[in-house]
């Protein structure tokens, strides 16, 4: 602590002597506490009465808003909710129908693949239809493109064209 001048070690004096005479403060009622006390023109001594503030009233129309509100929220949380679950289970059903529709598409072209293989066509085209395969190469002849408009033109007479 800082040092004291011989005036305030004897104001703190004065002071104590003044309150042996006084009862303990637990024994003083609330209105005598609050009550500022007479050494209060001592230098270096304040005493803060002990008063009661005056409580803030909330008005009912700020509570009923308040519940008003609250209530709004709370509506506009769980529809939020269901929505959510309402997309979360119309995902989950596309998702299956996805997955059923690649199973398909899977089984499908594994079909297709089967279907067109070489064999499996050659096999068919002997037995049903009666062909086979040429035992010779193709012969390739050229076709003069003369020849062919004059016989084109012959056939357009024929016919009365």
């Amino acid at each position: 602590m800082g040092k004291h001048s011989p005036e305030d070690i004897e104001a703190l004096l004065e002071r104590a002597r003044s309150q042996q005479d006084r009862p303990p403060p637990w024994k003083e009622t609330a209105k005598k506490r609050a009550r500022p006390d007479p050494q209060a023109d001592v230098a270096g001594y304040a005493v803060r009465p002990h008063r009661r503030t005056p409580g803030r009233r909330v008005s009912t129309f700020n509570i009923v808003l308040f519940l008003f509100g609250l209530g709004l929220g709370i509506v506009l949380y769980i529809s939020n909710v269901i929505t959510v679950n309402q997309r979360a289970f119309e995902v989950n059903e596309l998702q299956a129908k996805l997955s059923k529709i690649r199973n398909t598409n899977v089984a499908l072209q594994a079909e297709i693949n089967k279907k067109s293989s070489l064999d499996r066509i050659g096999n068919i085209a002997r037995e049903q239809l009666g062909l086979q395969f040429p035992g010779e190469q193709p012969a390739v002849f050229a076709v003069d493109e003369d020849r062919l408009e004059e016989l084109k033109e012959i056939e357009r007479r024929s016919t009365g064209q």
